[in-house]
């Protein structure tokens, strides 16, 4: 299977689905403080397992079902990254979604915390999209001038 990627600019890291014969699609996760959205669809490749590697701190990632129902995903979970990098290893969605409780690190990775998740549970096969969105660069605080602030113990 061809490689795809959403972005062919620096990369922070990589998003790898895999089907039961591990043919794959790839993602190239932009690098932290990119302030975009790249998405992944797996398309009719039948996504059975995800590896996710080098991803930059502070992004968020959903996971959605082929499947919708009343136009919505039967089944998602949305990840965030609290680490520099984080990573999750290879193994099935579906396990990932169902054996993972909201508010909960995931223990097969580094820096992965489960922030929200549908009620449904993930089905063998079943993902349809992977989204990522890469925070904003942090704002650098701008120093005030203490010269119009009183000193210490003066009136103000």
């Amino acid at each position: 299977m061809k490689l795809t990627q959403g972005n062919t600019g620096k990369t922070g890291g990589i998003i790898t689905i895999y089907d039961r014969n591990d043919d794959y699609r790839s993602l190239s996760v932009p690098p932290a403080g990119s302030d975009v959205t790249v998405r992944l669809a797996a398309g009719d490749l039948k996504a059975r397992k995800i590896h996710m590697i080098d991803i930059p701190s502070a992004a968020t990632i959903t996971w959605k079902s082929k499947e919708l129902v009343d136009g919505k995903p039967k089944w998602w979970i949305t990840l965030k990254t609290t680490h520099a990098p984080a990573e999750l290893d290879k193994a099935d969605i579906d396990q990932y979604v169902n054996r993972n409780a909201k508010n909960s690190f995931i223990r097969t990775g580094l820096g992965i915390l489960v922030i929200d998740k549908s009620e449904t549970a993930a089905n063998t096969d079943s993902l349809g999209e992977v989204v990522v969105k890469i925070s904003a660069p942090s704002k650098t605080s701008t120093a005030h001038s203490t010269a119009s602030l009183p000193a210490h113990g003066e009136p103000s």
